[in-house]
């Protein structure tokens, strides 16, 4: 099977990724989860710059929607890239290769999601108070995806790190997405409380 999702529908993609196959997977799951994080985020973003009222804001908006951008190719990306990974990880083991490498990239892709899910809940944290009004259900559920992708991204590392030999990497790779955590789980759930206190249900 070839790993070109991106030029296929979103049904397609839904239909590939329930069948009895093993590409796509859990990991392009997380990197989709990732890009729809990001996607939401750049509309709160498109529907606040250039708005009447959010003036003093444009400038700062600007710079994150250049830096979203870049995340949202990358991620996109990904979505593709880790089952490219998963077919090599696959061939080495069925070839009786070494699979070390492969596991190495799996879990460096995995790491960067969970590195860029940090910078979206950060960034939506700046927009539940300086994105549009109207959107702050978007600025919610994009965070929310956010730390869903760098959870479900941090299951795919765990299991990566399992069956790597280079104990050295697994150690700073462990200790890394544990400071993550720290970093995104309290101000993730801070935004879900703010959101859902403005909107005053």
């Amino acid at each position: 099977m070839d790993c070109n999702f991106l030029n296929s529908s979103l049904k397609n993609y839904f239909d590939i990724l329930s069948a009895k196959t093993p590409i796509p997977g859990g990991g392009s799951a997380v990197a989709c989860l990732a890009s729809l994080s990001s996607s939401l985020l750049n509309m709160v973003l498109n529907y606040t710059i250039g708005k009447k009222g959010y003036e003093e804001f444009q400038e700062e908006l600007k710079k994150i929607k250049e830096r979203n951008d870049e995340i949202l190719k990358d991620c996109s990306n990904f979505i593709e890239e880790d089952s490219r990974i998963y077919k090599k990880i696959d061939e080495a083991i069925k070839k009786k290769k070494d699979t070390e490498e492969h596991l190495k990239s799996s879990a460096n892709l995995h790491l960067k999601i969970c590195n860029y899910m940090v910078e979206i809940v950060n960034f939506c944290d700046i927009l539940v108070e300086k994105g549009n009004k109207n959107l702050i259900s978007d600025t919610g559920i994009a965070n929310i995806f956010a730390f869903g992708a760098f959870i479900s991204g941090k299951i795919n590392i765990l299991i990566n790190l399992k069956f790597l030999k280079d104990q050295e990497l697994k150690k700073n790779i462990k200790q890394e997405i544990e400071i993550l955590e720290k970093k995104i789980k309290d101000k993730s759930e801070k935004i879900n409380k703010i959101v859902i206190e403005k909107m005053g249900v």
